[in-house]
């Protein structure tokens, strides 16, 4: 959907913030698989679980889809290795799966701003600016497994210990929530309390992502179980005995203990018998598998591909949306010579961010970013903004290095992923191009996707032309600014903010809002003090993602990170 309509809906469903929101399991089908890109639907409305009211027929479901079945297996594919699946510090390709086995206490989608999917928890309550009240829901009951955890409810004490391990572990992704913003978790019978310790603009979002909210049975942290390969929980799913492998294959079967049932039809949930997931790193063999439904679903290269595929097969759709993800400029501003203010903005601007949306997926088909993607709506600067503060000038990149230096150039070493993810393969010429065009002498510095995302993850880099996660609200896109991190812990980056005390406080102050209109004052505000500093990330585009699938997959709605919580997708095989 346009930002503006975006925006125009989250005003439409604004409400009291001190109003009990009466939540149903139910909810509309969501992504079948959210491995390294994602976004949100243009065409594909989805239902809302809004205030006291339960959700209704999904309205993006195709009139022809009819009522829904059970059985049959989803054939899946994923690009790459998973990293690992315990889901307190997994960053990688396994936050598509985990939502599939754990559970989150509720999930508000960001791309679909009415629609809230309560899972652990069956109500909310806010009565201030700072507490979260969860009644938990019975019944949601942890799957058969080998890990010796009993087949009981999920509980209020099991999202107590969750917080706790994360506020213990200092790896895990949600530590830069809990550790500045959590004064305490507590559970209390059938309700978990959450108290932060003032207000904090982003908590639900947070608490409701694939990535670092999905919620294991305390057994796993009591007794210290390995969770990297093997897991236990209440969602829809389990993985399938002896299935798993960190490459990136996977099977996942139906968890016979799923509390949810379909809305009208009464069937069981999942749908699906299970999924099967595979690897394919190639993109013409991921085109092959699909058309030959060796895979259901396949993540075209750009518009003409999808429509062409769909022209010659009127087996086929098409699913369109702006991506919330993107390719990025990571500079190390504790090494030189980014160090150095002069050099960082000799990079910013150095890229003509329009001719990689013009070679790589063509006019009215993506967007230049500036330091927050324009899929996240007025958070962004328009275009025209972003003349003013990173334009396209390699004269100027080259006065600046002058400056630096005295020379006319600047050798530098840059690392990257050797991928086609996120069209990852068609930015490096052009963005190697354009730094050398700019006066940088790029020694080059490739590595196969584990041996780089090992490196970026310890920040063991000078810069790297990097891919990234899902990012559907600005506030982690703007923390790669900040001194610590996207992830709070100095893992991944160390943003400008640890040269520029500034730049923290302008981010740290963004998040303190207690309203949407001070969000985004806070957020362009914050991006101002950034430029000014000269930043040390730069994403370079978004674009629209297209997505072909086969017509009998049946009841699949985008509802971005959200949506991988779900389970009413079904085959009509």
């Amino acid at each position: 959907m346009a930002a503006g309509s975006y925006w125009d809906k989250i005003e439409s469903a604004r409400v009291s913030r001190r109003r009990m929101l009466a939540g149903t399991g139910a909810g509309a089908a969501g992504l079948l698989l959210a491995a390294a890109c994602g976004g949100g639907s243009d065409d594909d409305k989805t239902p809302a679980s809004k205030t006291g009211t339960p959700a209704g027929t999904p309205a993006g479901t195709p009139a022809g889809d009819g009522p829904p079945k059970s059985g049959g297996r989803y054939k899946g594919v994923n690009q790459g290795a998973w990293g690992t699946i315990d889901p307190v510090v997994s960053v990688g390709n396994a936050t598509g799966i985990m939502p599939r086995f754990y559970n989150t206490l509720l999930s508000r989608s960001n791309v679909d701003p009415e629609f809230t999917f309560y899972d652990l928890a069956q109500s909310f309550e806010q009565p201030d600016d700072s507490t979260y009240i969860f009644k938990i829901r019975p019944g949601v009951k942890i799957a058969p497994n080998s890990m010796g955890i009993p087949e009981r409810d999920m509980d209020a004490l099991d999202a107590q210990k969750w917080i706790e391990r994360i506020r213990a572990q200092t790896d895990s992704i949600l530590r830069k929530f809990t550790e500045p913003w959590v004064d305490s978790a507590v559970a209390s019978g059938d309700t978990f309390t959450l108290k932060t310790k003032g207000p904090y603009a982003y908590s639900l979002s947070t608490i409701g992502r694939a990535l670092g909210g999905c919620i294991p049975p305390r057994e796993t942290y009591e007794q210290n179980m390995n969770l990297k390969a093997q897991a236990a929980g209440g969602g829809p799913m389990m993985i399938k005995p002896g299935s798993y492998q960190e490459s990136g294959s996977v099977s996942l079967d139906r968890n016979p203990n799923y509390y949810r049932k379909d809305e009208k039809s009464g069937l069981q949930l999942p749908l699906m018998d299970g999924m099967d997931i595979t690897v394919i790193t190639d993109r013409q063999a991921r085109k092959t598998a699909f058309l030959s439904k060796q895979i259901y679903d396949y993540g075209a290269q750009d518009a003409a591909e999808a429509k062409d595929l769909a022209d010659k097969n009127k087996e086929l759709r098409v699913e369109r949306g702006p991506s919330f993800t993107f390719i990025a400029f990571s500079m190390n501003p504790t090494r030189e010579p980014w160090k150095d203010d002069r050099i960082r903005k000799a990079a910013l601007h150095a890229l003509d961010r329009k001719q990689f949306v013009d070679l790589i997926v063509g006019e009215g088909e993506g967007k230049p970013n500036g330091l927050v993607h324009w899929p996240t709506g007025p958070f962004a600067f328009n275009e025209s903004e972003l003349d003013e503060f990173q334009k396209y000038d390699p004269k100027m990149s080259r006065e600046l290095i002058k400056a630096a230096t005295g020379n006319d150039t600047i050798k530098v070493k840059i690392t990257y992923p050797i991928s086609d993810i996120q069209f990852h393969d068609k930015h490096l010429p052009i963005f190697l191009k354009q730094m050398k065009d700019a006066g940088f002498d790029v020694q080059e510095d490739p590595k196969d996707f584990t041996g780089w995302l090992g490196d970026y993850t310890d920040v063991k880099y000078d810069a790297s032309l990097s891919l990234n996660q899902i990012y559907e609200t600005p506030e982690i896109a703007l923390d790669w600014q900040h001194s610590k991190g996207p992830a709070g812990d100095s893992h991944f980056a160390v943003g400008i903010g640890i040269n520029k005390p500034e730049v923290d406080e302008a981010i740290i102050a963004s998040k303190k809002a207690k309203t949407l209109e001070d969000l985004i004052a806070g957020v362009r505000s914050a991006q101002k003090v950034v430029y000014e500093a000269g930043p040390s990330f730069l994403p370079i585009m978004s674009w629209y993602a297209y997505t072909n699938r086969w017509n009998f997959v049946k009841n699949t709605h985008i509802l971005g990170d959200t949506g991988t919580f779900l389970s009413d997708t079904w085959l009509d095989l």
